[in-house]
């Protein structure tokens, strides 16, 4: 299982964010137990992914998105370039 966790900003952690409670029919404002917790997504996001069949056409070939270059171990020369970061040249 990957480690799957949320991010929220500062301002999204105050006392004054109104929300939708967690365990009532009502509105509070503040941090809220399991529903917005500063250290993993709520429940409904996490979701489980089995492999169905062998990909390409007929169950024939590579998986499409392994043949585009830009997923894991399947990177082409422009994703490698992206991940160093030199696909962005800044002029002083």
């Amino acid at each position: 299982q990957s480690f799957t966790r949320d991010w929220l900003m500062p301002m999204q952690q105050l006392d004054s964010l109104p929300g939708k409670h967690a365990v009532a029919w009502k509105f509070k404002f503040g941090y809220q137990v399991d529903n917005h917790a500063v250290n993993t997504v709520p429940k409904e996001c996490l979701i489980r992914i089995t492999k169905a069949e062998d990909g390409g056409i007929g169950g024939r070939g590579p998986w499409e998105p392994v043949r585009t270059g830009f997923t894991p171990g399947q990177e082409n020369e422009f994703m490698i370039k992206w991940l160093k970061g030199d696909h962005i040249k800044i002029k002083v």
